[in-house]
């Protein structure tokens, strides 16, 4: 009964840590993909933390449950803020951007297609980044 108490803790903050995450997230996204990629590593952190005082474990596993459960909803929020900020941009300029970038002609559809790989590109490495901070945080805070 007791073990299921512990496991609880970080699975709290973890779901806590995720809806906070993906407001901030969403709302951080609107500035650009870079700016989320980087507040995922404060998210980690805060939740991982957090996770290993709320539980008797070791703080690297806490963090790392709390992590890994507040990752997927961080990356979903950031992502659809990035999706709303490139629909006020709007795929004309996207392209007509990529092709003065890149020196060749881009379309539309070819420049909403890089877009959208860019965006798994980033959720990907926003999910490895908040993990591994939430579970060197968890470690950090149970070594002290």
């Amino acid at each position: 009964m007791e073990e299921k108490k512990e496991r609880g803790g970080a699975v709290r903050v973890g779901l806590v840590w995720g809806g906070i995450g993906g407001v901030v997230g969403l709302l951080v996204s609107l500035l650009g993909s870079l700016i989320g990629i980087v507040v995922a590593i404060f998210i980690g952190v805060s939740c991982g933390r957090r996770a290993a005082a709320a539980e008797q474990r070791a703080g690297a596993i806490s963090g790392l449950i709390g992590g890994a459960i507040a990752a997927p909803v961080y990356a979903l929020g950031s992502t659809i803020g990035a999706l709303f900020a490139a629909q006020e941009i709007g795929a004309a300029r996207l392209a007509a951007m990529l092709s003065e970038l890149l020196g060749s002609t881009v379309s539309a559809d070819e420049a909403w297609v890089f877009f959208l790989a860019s965006l798994v590109l980033s959720a990907v490495i926003e999910i490895t980044l908040l993990i591994a901070a939430a579970t060197g945080a968890g470690a950090w805070a149970k070594r002290r």
